[in-house]
């Protein structure tokens, strides 16, 4: 009997119980009690996600008028647009954020070294049109101006314009993009979107005996595009070069890097990620200015699981976004 009366005080502990969680407002979100964030949308895609602090990184043509850059603010909260008018301060941030962002992704190299580090654009080559802006009520976002001076810019300088925003009349600022790198890159005359018009890959099980030849993204893969994008005055790194067979990036070599000789238009070929690339000796590797076409023919694991891109045939298409 004594465990049946248990049984039944238990179950009525458990009624009472729960209907007072049912009662409890504390348990029930209220919109009115959210968090109102405050800060900078993507420009682009973060170049490496996970860092402390969020770097983007534009390409420009150089120009003699100045390029503008918008940089948006955004107010994220329970309710759809802001509650009221929101007035953001922001603007240049600091030459510390620059420092850690450069150990953190170990930016310590030399000069026109794949890590050399960011610093920071000169005063001179920029401009921000105001110190504040309004997100209106009712609204998410509101935009001030970057001005660069491209004219000014010396290609190959890893420049970055750090931001901030220091302060809003309103809501809370974000604690991972309240501050953000702008890396600024003039881009040089070999960087553009290409088409790749003709090019194979050859495969080896040992370094002198082939096994399977693919076409890269030439005319069997439906002469898909890949792009040149500035690293240096005269240093391009190659994106979007893939097998034409999976659709999968050049295996194991990307980034491929491509440096030419302005003086003689002949190009050596490397990768960061591959050691042993390098260009064939007594094959094209060159530029043609006049119809802006690149001819490459390169190899890497040449004593072992041997690989060769043969008759690779870039043409320019267009600029780069």
């Amino acid at each position: 009997m004594k465990k049946y009366i248990y049984k039944s005080i238990g179950l009525l502990l458990a009624i009472v119980t729960l209907s007072s969680c049912l009662k409890d407002d504390s348990l029930v979100l209220d919109p009115d009690k959210g968090t109102n964030v405050i800060e900078f949308q993507n420009l682009s895609e973060i170049v490496v996600h996970g860092s402390t602090i969020p770097l983007y990184s534009l390409s420009f043509e150089i120009a003699n008028t100045p390029t503008i850059v918008p940089l948006t603010v955004s107010y994220s909260g329970p309710a759809d647009g802001a509650p009221e008018d929101i007035t953001i301060n922001m603007g240049l941030g600091t030459q510390t954020m620059i420092n850690n962002y450069n150990t953190e992704q170990g930016k310590t190299g030399a000069v026109g070294a794949s890590n050399e580090p960011y610093v920071i654009l000169p005063s001179n080559m920029f401009s921000l049109t105001s110190n504040s802006v309004v997100i209106r009520k009712g609204q998410k976002t509101a935009t001030m101006n970057l001005s660069l001076n491209t004219s000014l810019f010396v290609i190959g300088v890893p420049y970055v314009v750090p931001l901030q925003i220091t302060g809003t009349s309103s809501g809370t600022i974000s604690g991972n993009f309240s501050k953000i790198l702008v890396n600024v890159v003039p881009k040089n005359k070999y960087d553009g979107v290409y088409q790749s018009i003709a090019g194979t890959i050859q495969r080896y099980s040992a370094p002198t005996t082939p096994t399977v030849g693919d076409a890269l993204n030439g005319s069997l893969a439906g002469n898909k595009d890949v792009s040149l994008v500035t690293l240096g005055a005269n240093v391009n790194r190659i994106t979007g070069l893939q097998w034409a067979s999976n659709g999968g990036a050049v295996g194991g070599v990307d980034p491929i890097l491509l440096t030419v000789d302005p003086a003689t238009n002949l190009v050596t070929l490397s990768s960061g990620t591959a050691p042993s690339l390098k260009a064939i000796v007594g094959k094209d590797n060159k530029y043609d200015p006049a119809t802006k076409t690149f001819t490459l023919n390169f190899d890497w694991n040449q004593t072992a699981n041997k690989r060769e891109v043969l008759g690779l045939v870039l043409k320019f298409k267009g600029a780069r976004p």
